[in-house]
């Protein structure tokens, strides 16, 4: 029984007074201190509290067996001295060196013992166990287990009331008092069902000591983070021979009713357990039959019990949850449970042998087609096309006429643009293009399931499924190795498809993708079937799978198809992988890609373009590397005219070039304007931007002074903030110089000025031109902004999202402003709010980079559904502050 400390009481609840144990401790053990009886135990049972430990006292009669008493001191003395074995209580010895005293007491001779108490309290009544606590069950069990590996002494031949070796036969007499035939045949199937997949495993399962009831009522445990743990065993009548998995099975199944018959809430012991004491294959695959055999004795028991109590409430609440605990471990398909149970342990179960199903056709003729998300193949959307893959694969064929997709590809066609949703992305299946009329033959020997559009052949540990065959077999047939099953469906001189599926379960049908959070689970349940056509048609795993590798318009897409909306301001004003501006730069790509000493005709057509797109009388375009060239450029040309600049940085401008937060624009929708004398520009140019500009005089005041106006664009130009091309027009500002940076999202920056101002320069000071691939991409995003209506869209999603998010400032508090306009625009947050962006993340990227404040700078491109997935989302995470 276990020694967890039960209510303590006062007066004893036993006929031993205080005085005797006393005297027991003083003369027997040496010890003195306070002494609390224990309520709620056949014998009676005393806590001894020395101030530096403290001890469970422990008086039986006399004459009750000793066997047990020894064998518990045995197993607790040895798992001490195991350094791998949990904590156990110590047994402590007389003066005289015994283990145990046999003493006259309440007028009667008794036998006490002493032993070590451990410290600790039983799982919190009404709480479920967390992943975390799961998990320790697995880890004190296996190491209760490892620890008793060497043990040897003759209690281990005692039959545990749990041993499942016997499970049948329990279940049978337990059944025997239920009337309830419905829930007899439901308890008999599940057994059944078990036993059938335990019987073929039993020879190879280890026999060997293990506790084969450790649960809630044989351990203690502590409170750790929050979470109670276990982390001692207090009991140890459950501890004997038998199978090896069984005991963990019977703790397992203790688990199992805890999480309301979730399987896979068995995942973190389970994996715990493997990690330090490994199971072989073959009690992997017994163990989950053995939980469910477990699970049905325990619903038998709580079935017979009630019978027996018809009208006991306790009875009828354990029948019910029993119940419940039954069919949910019985809803799911074995073969899934031990395809996760294999992933949790790494393990993997080697396939039978697989011949070619299509023997007239030489492997090596094969074309294998990319679909995944880093393809060639895909772009411009036509991934969308819900046929495309279909599409590729038929073009692929028509060189050889023999084709194949990649079994395990995370698909790009399977993505969603909800970053909520993870996508079945990852595939199961293969799909190929194969000349009509072909035979196909049995890979392996098994039985004609299905012989329809589906074709079905169950062979002993694996399932075929073909879909693309044309098969006059009947159903039921038995089928040899070799032997024909059909031909490729269509015409004489045809291409046909056929559909390839491997599957562990027969009766399951399974899926053609799956989730990447169910790859290792599914791969194992549903292996490739890249045998069957003799190659390697397996898709390598991504490298990296959770960066982004491609993108589409506001989207970013990871290996494995999951998407990002990219909010931060990193992503090309027309969006990600716009196909006109990859036709553009690979056009030019293929002619020229060299800046010349004369301008080329890309770069005229460009200059075209941003005149007639520049502030009236700022015709002059001049190109730079960078932001700070083309800033560098301005003074150049401001030292030229005047020892005097204003520069107005328009929303989003930062003038440190090593630490780009020394200074930042307060707030969207206002310049930030900044005065200096030429020397002091200078200065500043000189020290990389390190000196800090002072931005304490009102825009009134600047106005009034002489020099030239520096207007910063960056970020901010070409419709952005919706209403005008340039965000300085409704300002009533006339600059003399614009900053912009390139349209295309490219590294080059513009300088847009006066003729006369641009003149000043010498011929050797004359900025440098821009290659004709640079100035070919930046020329086709001015075409898409143009012709795709970005700046209209932009002012109309802006303002949609605008209003959005004015809406949940007005019932989130979290909120304290949403300003700024168009596609830029700013939510300042309370400091309970200040992790917003982080909590975002990974869905939705924005830019954080300021405290208290989210800046949302998406393409111009941003649909409708992407801004309301973003306020969706922000609604939720408010929500749970």
């Amino acid at each position: 029984m276990s020694d967890v400390l039960p209510e303590l009481i006062e007066p004893p609840a036993n006929d031993l007074s205080i005085d005797a144990i006393e005297g027991v401790l003083r003369d027997h053990y040496g010890l003195s201190g306070q002494i609390f009886p224990i309520e709620g135990r056949q014998n009676p049972y005393f806590l001894i509290d020395n101030g530096h430990l403290r001890y469970l006292l422990k008086v039986s009669p006399a004459n009750d067996p000793i066997e047990e008493i020894e064998a518990e001191h045995a197993l607790m003395r040895h798992i001490l001295r195991s350094p791998d074995g949990p904590r156990v209580p110590e047994p402590v010895m007389t003066k005289d060196g015994g283990d145990m005293l046999v003493l006259p007491l309440g007028g009667e001779d008794r036998r006490v013992r002493l032993l070590t108490f451990l410290e600790g309290a039983p799982p919190p009544t009404g709480e479920k166990l967390s992943d975390r606590s799961v998990a320790a069950f697995g880890s004190i069990s296996a190491e209760l287990a490892k620890s008793l590996q060497d043990f040897e002494h003759p209690v281990l031949e005692r039959e545990p009331e749990g041993d499942l070796r016997k499970a049948g036969p329990q279940t049978v007499s337990l059944l025997s008092t239920v009337a309830d035939q419905e829930i007899r045949d439901v308890i008999a199937k599940a057994m059944v069902t078990a036993l059938r997949r335990i019987q073929p495993l039993g020879p190879g399962l280890r026999v060997a000591a293990a506790h084969q009831n450790l649960n809630a009522g044989t351990v203690i445990g502590e409170d750790t983070g929050g979470t109670w743990m276990p982390t001692g065993v207090t009991d140890f009548s459950g501890i004997s021979n038998g199978w090896l998995v069984a005991g963990f099975a019977n703790t397992c199944a203790y688990l199992l009713a805890d999480r309301d018959g979730d399987p896979f809430a068995l995942l973190p012991a389970i994996r715990a357990y493997h990690e330090i004491y490994p199971f072989t294959l073959a009690e992997l695959e017994a163990l989950w039959p053995l939980v469910v055999a477990r699970t049905g004795i325990l619903a038998a028991e709580a079935e017979s019990r009630q019978a027996l109590s018809p009208d006991d409430p306790q009875a009828k609440e354990e029948t019910e949850k029993r119940r419940a605990v039954l069919n949910g471990a019985t809803a799911v398909s074995p073969a899934q449970v031990f395809a996760a149970i294999l992933d949790a342990t790494g393990m993997t179960k080697p396939l039978p042998e697989i011949g070619r199903l299509l023997l007239d056709i030489d492997p090596e003729t094969f074309r294998l087609v990319d679909l995944s998300v880093t393809s060639p193949l895909l772009y411009g959307g036509n991934w969308t096309d819900t046929d495309n893959d279909w599409k590729l694969l038929a073009h692929i064929s028509r060189e050889t006429g023999r084709a194949s997709t990649r079994y395990g590809e995370y698909r790009l066609s399977k993505g969603s643009t909800d970053p909520q949703q993870e996508p079945e992305s990852f595939a199961l299946h293969i799909d190929a293009c194969i000349p009509a009329r072909i035979t196909a033959v049995a890979p392996f020997a098994g039985t004609l399931k299905s012989a329809g559009p589906r074709l079905v052949l169950v062979g002993r540990d694996l399932t075929l499924h073909v879909e693309g065959l044309e098969c006059t077999l009947a159903e039921e047939t038995e089928l040899a190795a070799g032997d024909p099953i059909g031909v490729i469906a269509g015409a004489d001189n045809s291409i046909g498809g056929l559909r390839l599926r491997f599957c562990l379960d027969p009766d399951l049908v399974p899926p053609l993708f799956c989730t990447p959070t169910g790859v290792g689970r599914w791969s194992r349940l549903c292996p490739s079937p890249a045998a069957l056509l003799g190659i390697d048609a397996n898709a390598p795993a991504p490298k990296h799978s959770d960066q982004p590798v491609r993108g589409w318009k506001e989207y970013l897409f990871d290996a494995t198809g999951r998407t990002a909306l990219d909010l931060g301001g990193q992503a090309p004003l027309i969006g990600h992988g716009h196909p006109r501006l990859a036709a553009a730069t690979y056009r030019q790509t293929i002619l020229l890609n060299r800046a010349t000493s004369h301008p080329s005709e890309p770069e005229e057509v460009l200059r075209v373009q941003l005149a007639e797109l520049a502030p009236e009388g700022l015709n002059h375009v001049a190109f730079a590397a960078s932001r700070g060239d083309a800033l560098d450029l301005a003074f150049r040309l401001v030292r030229a005219h005047t020892n005097k600049a204003r520069i107005i940085g328009l929303p989003g401008f930062r003038v440190n070039r090593r630490d780009p937060d020394l200074f930042t624009v307060p707030a969207i929708g206002t310049a930030a304007d900044m005065i200096h004398d030429l020397e002091d520009i200078a200065a500043v140019l000189a020290n990389g931007y390190d000196e800090a500009l002072h931005l304490d005089e009102p825009l009134a005041e600047l106005r009034e002074k002489a020099g030239l106006l520096v207007v910063d664009e960056t970020g901010t130009g070409y419709g952005r903030l919706g209403h005008h091309t340039w965000g300085f027009s409704h300002r009533g500002l006339a600059p003399d110089f614009l900053i912009a940076d390139g349209p295309d999202g490219g590294a080059t920056a513009l300088l847009l000025t006066r003729p006369e101002i641009a003149a000043s320069l010498a011929a050797d000071e004359r900025p440098r031109t821009i290659s004709p691939v640079e100035a070919a991409a930046a020329a086709a995003a001015l075409d898409v902004i143009r012709e795709e209506q970005l700046r209209e869209n932009t002012r109309e999603i802006g303002g949609h999202l605008k209003t959005r998010l004015e809406s949940l400032a007005e019932r989130f508090p979290a909120i304290r402003a949403v300003t700024g306009s168009g596609l830029l625009l700013v939510v300042d947050l309370s400091d309970e709010a200040a992790n917003l962006g982080e909590r975002l993340r990974p869905g939705f990227i924005v830019d954080d980079s300021i405290p208290k404040r989210i800046v949302l700078r998406p393409p111009l491109c941003l649909s409708r559904e992407s801004a309301d997935g973003l306020v969706d989302r922000i609604e939720t995470l408010l929500s749970e502050i």
